[in-house]
């Protein structure tokens, strides 16, 4: 048996097939050390998708391919063994998430957003009517108390110039803009 498996995602013209193979491999040979070469260079999905599958390693065909000190970390255990191009994108991702965070931050202080107006700006994000969004576990206001809150967000998030007309719509709108809800992460509460 060998110790590893230098998997091409792109067998017969499809790389979902390279998945299901490294899913299979895994559960077949759980100590196998897997590393992927793909020339998705742009699709971060197949990337995760082979990671899940169990790979231990990517190595993107640009630039340098596979490299003597990558089959090495891989055979000594080493897990998410990626070269340069693919190290590029983890850290420019990492970065922007952190930034992200960083400016949600920054405007849960600037605007003084507390818990119940995240909670009730991410779930009129998500289209929960008030009234729906009273019935939430832990939610302890009721309709009114809601539209005094929208209100009084409002006069906190818009200039007193631009504070005609707002409906929750462009309330939720403004949130996004100001990163006090974050797009990628918008879950419901339980109910």
């Amino acid at each position: 048996m060998p110790d590893l498996l230098l998997l091409d995602l792109g067998l017969g013209g499809s790389t979902t097939i390279g998945v299901d193979i490294c899913r299979l491999v895994r559960l077949k040979h759980p100590d196998l050390r897997i590393l992927i070469f793909t020339g998705e260079i742009l699709n971060e999905r197949l990337w995760a998708d082979a990671l899940k599958a169990g790979a231990n390693g990517i190595i993107l065909k640009t630039g340098e391919l596979l490299t003597r000190n990558d089959v090495v970390q891989v055979m000594s255990g080493r897990n998410l063994v990626f070269n340069e191009p693919i190290q590029k994108e983890i850290v420019a991702r990492f970065i922007r998430s952190v930034e992200s965070e960083r400016m949600r931050s920054d405007a849960l202080i600037r605007y003084e957003i507390d818990e119940y107006d995240e909670r009730f700006l991410r779930h009129l994000a998500l289209g929960y009517t008030k009234e729906m969004i009273t019935n939430l576990h832990g939610m302890p206001f009721g309709v009114k108390s809601l539209e005094k809150r929208q209100n009084d967000l409002i006069s906190r998030l818009f200039s007193t110039t631009d504070r005609g007309g707002i409906n929750a719509t462009r309330l939720v709108v403004k949130a996004l803009q100001l990163h006090i809800i974050d797009l990628e992460h918008l879950e419901p509460d339980e109910e």
